[in-house]
């Protein structure tokens, strides 16, 4: 791992953050990509209906490839919404855990790779899955979308985060690492990874 920057998850044009929870409207979100921050409904930290977000949502069609950030080891896949996962008011989608130099990336609300496993060496830019459609319903916004969070090494989740209460332990925010990540097209210009 001599390089620790990371690539960004989705192969779209990243526009940058965004604080308006609409601006999906003003955008190709099948070509481009914005990071939601405070106090955008899908950024991290924002308080929801029932808890606070711990993870950023970056809106994506369903199929979207998905990208590892960084080099790691696959440390858990899981169903992550759905029934499966203890919330049937969502669809059935999954997650992935790798644990890279920047702690462990969550990749969640995806189909993961079937040729993935646990143990198994992550290269970063290399294909870990797929979007999958997570809303039920949909109410005007994005159905589908790469909910993407991290932790600090060894922690693989920590619950709910409770409105009211402070973060938990061994949370972290990737606004930052994803907002400074460089686009899948500027680090593979002339190759197209395959899926």
């Amino acid at each position: 791992m001599k390089d620790h920057k990371w690539i960004f998850p989705l192969r779209k044009e990243v526009l940058g953050l965004t604080t308006d929870s609409d601006s999906f409207k003003n955008i190709n979100i099948h070509e481009q990509v914005e990071i939601p921050s405070l106090p955008h409904v899908g950024s991290f930290g924002v308080e929801r209906r029932f808890d606070v977000h711990k993870g950023v949502d970056l809106y994506a069609d369903v199929g979207t490839p998905v990208y590892a950030v960084e080099d790691g080891v696959v440390c858990l896949i899981r169903p992550f919404t759905g029934v499966d996962a203890g919330c049937d008011w969502w669809l059935d989608t999954e997650a992935l855990n790798i644990a890279g130099a920047s702690g462990v990336a969550v990749y969640g609300e995806i189909s993961v790779n079937p040729g993935l496993y646990l143990g198994c060496e992550i290269l970063r830019g290399e294909y870990i899955g797929f979007v999958k459609r997570v809303l039920k319903k949909d109410k005007g916004r994005p159905t589908s979308m790469l909910h993407f969070a991290l932790h600090k090494h060894g922690i693989q989740g920590n619950g709910v985060w409770k409105v009211g209460t402070r973060q938990p332990d061994g949370l972290l925010d990737p606004t930052p690492l994803l907002n400074s990540a460089t686009p899948l097209d500027k680090e593979f210009p002339c190759q197209s990874l395959s899926v």
